[in-house]
């Protein structure tokens, strides 16, 4: 049995509560038609009932929501619409239990299986600090990635030529499935992972997190960018984000990707 959390919403509510779950953090939403014209929104944030009752409440808005347990496979039924998917001019990410032939050869698989965690790849805001990373050079270049998920940016990081890549993530589910999905892309030797963060500094920091995150961790961020590194941030909705830049004044926006409506930030160091 798998612990979900049932948000009853109108019809007319369902996509913008969905957006707000989806910054979250979730790895997938069921949406199912209720009585009255409402609309039953279910996901799931992993085991821990206190944990997912403090990001509920992050959202700052009051919504009819329940825990509820299901069975595993049926919480398991968006696995079968997700699709292998291109990343950049040379990635091809490929959902972990994919058994049908790939015809696109050209390009390198990323082989994800996101587990309980937040990090398939798909959703707008990894898509958008996946862009991002394909313009800087992370070549010999250490790489931190801020609530790791899945581990997929670390893990495309050290495809792309980083030297290592150190994840943090304080859902146990996610030091796991990252461990197990670096070593199934064969970088399990430059991949990391841990519920506390290292002592050093990094030349670039991925967080890709809820915006309230970012302001409450953003001296804990900030101190890991090395000088002239490179921080990157997503999770925040566009045209929506300058208080939370207010809380990185050390840094310089030199590039911005949109998908979708989310924005992800790319912040330079002097």
């Amino acid at each position: 049995m798998t612990l979900t959390i049932r948000v009853l919403v109108t019809a007319s509510d369902a996509d913008w509560v969905s957006d707000l779950l989806w910054g979250l953090g979730v790895g997938a939403i069921e949406e199912m038609n209720g009585t009255g014209g409402t609309v039953i929104l279910r996901t799931s944030m992993g085991e821990d009932r206190a944990m997912v009752r403090r990001a509920m409440d992050s959202l700052g808005i009051s919504l009819d929501w329940t825990f509820e347990r299901i069975d595993k496979h049926i919480g398991d039924t968006w696995r079968r619409h997700v699709r292998p998917f291109e990343v950049g001019s040379d990635l091809l990410v490929v959902p972990a239990w994919n058994v049908e032939p790939v015809e696109e050869v050209a390009r390198r698989r990323v082989i994800i299986d996101p587990g309980a965690t937040f990090g398939m790849g798909d959703h707008p805001t990894t898509r958008g600090c996946l862009g991002l990373l394909e313009r800087i050079d992370v070549r010999d270049r250490c790489v931190l990635d801020v609530g790791c998920g899945s581990g997929i940016l670390g893990i495309v990081a050290t495809m792309r030529g980083a030297r290592m890549a150190h994840g943090v993530d304080v859902n146990p589910a996610s030091i796991e499935i990252s461990r197990q999905n670096a070593f199934a892309n064969e970088v399990g030797d430059r991949w990391t992972v841990s519920s506390e963060y290292p002592a050093s500094e990094f030349d670039v920091v991925f967080a890709n997190i809820l915006a309230p995150v970012l302001i409450e961790l953003s001296d804990e961020i900030s101190r890991h960018v090395a000088v002239r590194g490179v921080l990157i941030l997503s999770g925040v909705l566009d045209g929506r984000y300058d208080h939370v830049l207010r809380e990185y004044p050390d840094f310089a926006v030199s590039e911005r990707v949109i998908v979708d409506g989310w924005a992800s930030l790319l912040l330079e160091r002097p």
